[in-house]
């Protein structure tokens, strides 16, 4: 094992020695979801790496371009020629217009609280300073770029946040290995402290990443150094996993790495937290996440859902479909009803801009959160339920849901309920049902006032045992969904 990963594997067990949390699930249940990530609600993800310059595809694409079945690998033959090998991207990737302050600008007047880059994906190529491993930026161009951000949003006041991919890492590059074995990634040993294990199972099946691929002690211990390092240089106030890690040999490991952050967060004065997937960590123990999906319902705990502006990347690419802000929108007004918070990933190019169709999202988002940020900002469910209309299913993967006339989302503060039509078609009268006269299935309180955020539009309302009954006197000129304040007694 290599003397530096020994070395930090020693400082970790020193400081959880001494500090309050220990590797176990009884000490690491003593964790709170800080206030800053409840209070703020949304915030944006960031994937942006040499992965950005063949933009094509999506950000798996030093995967796919050696696996002969992906119309990827097709593509990279005919662009690159069947030579060209992941790592020649490197030389390629040269963010001359890259603007940390611009970026934090652009985050921030697109109301979100808090923002969080990929610091090192699949690849293994790291996005700050690392004296663990020679293929970091900072090494390689000059410039810890993650490091930079996160000076740029502090400043704004917003939450620096990091994501790190690279368990994954231990296999990503397996398809060389199986379909390539003339690639530098099996063939040059100088070059594995890129690359990777590249594991390829006996059988040859490469995708088997649960059943067949399991992580060996050297790895587990890189991943668990690198991740501790990084939150050393970077003291994000939360750090973002990706799913491989609720594999059964990671546990000890990642109980470690809990404890580690945490205890490092305590000496800062500083609620920090994790996020993670499929039942990676305990309950109660860091903070649940839905890639690309949500829940069916108030989860009593604060937890996440992360998703992107393109439906088919999370990277920026030429063949990206965007979503509408529209769209955007009413998944985080979903999320947030049932005491969620909203992640949304943008894509930047190679070069570091921010290409046009994101900007124009973030513009939209921003314009509606100046109108509807005090229903979503320090919001909490409402206690009479998310909404009303058609259930949507819980689970990753599953965002293909629309919303129509009868689909309502709530959330609260004391002396108002918030209510959010959801459908995309706006009208002047509707009723919630679920805001009715009652005592068990509806609401006791006594309406005083209803009306219409960013908009001196009339509303008028009718409550009783049937449902609240509102009308507006005209259609607004608004983005979509809109929110009506319920002010009550």
């Amino acid at each position: 094992m290599d003397a530096k990963i020994t070395e930090y594997l020693q400082k970790i067990d020193e400081v959880i020695e001494k500090g309050p949390f220990k590797d176990n699930w009884q000490s690491l249940s003593a964790h709170k979801t800080p206030e800053w990530y409840r209070h703020g609600r949304f915030g944006i993800f960031i994937h942006w790496g040499v992965y950005s310059v063949p933009a094509f595809g999506n950000e798996w694409y030093p995967r796919r371009m050696y696996d002969k079945l992906d119309p990827v690998h097709y593509y990279h033959v005919k662009k690159y020629g069947s030579d060209f090998e992941y790592r020649q991207f490197i030389d390629m990737f040269d963010p001359v217009a890259f603007d940390a302050e611009e970026w934090a600008r652009i985050f921030s007047d697109a109301g979100a609280k808090f923002v969080m880059p990929v610091c090192e994906h699949h690849d293994g190529i790291k996005m700050y300073e690392s004296a663990l491993n020679r293929w970091n930026m900072y090494a390689l161009k000059g410039r810890d770029y993650a490091a930079e951000l996160k000076s740029a949003v502090e400043k704004r006041g917003l939450e620096f946040l990091a994501s790190n991919h690279r368990a994954e890492h231990f296999w990503f590059m397996n398809f060389a290995r199986l379909n390539f074995p003339q690639s530098e990634v099996v063939t040059k040993e100088e070059y594995r402290d890129l690359y990777g294990p590249a594991y390829c199972p006996p059988s040859g099946h490469a995708r088997k990443t649960d059943k067949e691929i399991f992580a060996d002690e050297e790895w587990l211990c890189d991943w668990l150094a690198s991740a501790c390092e990084m939150t050393d240089r970077l003291a994000p106030s939360a750090v973002y996993f990706d799913w491989w890690i609720q594999k059964a040999e990671f546990k000890p490991y990642l109980k470690k790495f809990l404890a580690y952050y945490y205890n490092r967060g305590a000496e800062r004065g500083k609620e920090v937290t994790v996020f993670y997937k499929v039942g990676a960590v305990m309950n109660g123990c860091a903070t649940f996440d839905v890639e690309r999906g949500q829940v069916d319902g108030i989860r009593a705990d604060v937890w996440q859902s992360d998703t992107s502006t393109a439906r088919n990347s999370w990277c920026y690419s030429s063949t990206n479909l965007y979503k509408s802000a529209g769209e955007i929108l009413r998944n985080l007004v979903d999320v947030v009803s049932k005491n969620g918070c909203f992640m949304l990933n943008v894509g930047p190019k190679a070069d570091g801009t921010i290409c046009d169709k994101e900007k124009e999202i973030l513009k939209t988002t921003g314009e509606w959160m100046k109108i509807n940020g005090e229903a979503i900002y320090g919001s909490s469910p409402f206690e009479n339920g998310f909404g009303e209309g058609r259930k949507k299913r819980s689970g990753s993967f599953i965002e293909k849901t629309s919303f129509g006339a009868g689909d309502f989302r709530f959330t609260f503060r004391t002396g108002a309920i918030y209510v959010f039509p959801m459908g995309k078609k706006p009208r002047r009268k509707f009723t919630v049902k679920k805001l009715a006269f009652s005592g068990e299935k509806g609401i006791r309180y006594t309406v005083s006032k209803a009306e219409l955020l960013g908009s001196d539009a009339k509303v008028g309302f009718v409550h009783d045992e049937k449902g609240l009954h509102l009308t507006l006197d005209r259609l607004p000129d608004l983005p979509t969904p809109w929110c009506i304040k319920v002010y009550t007694d």
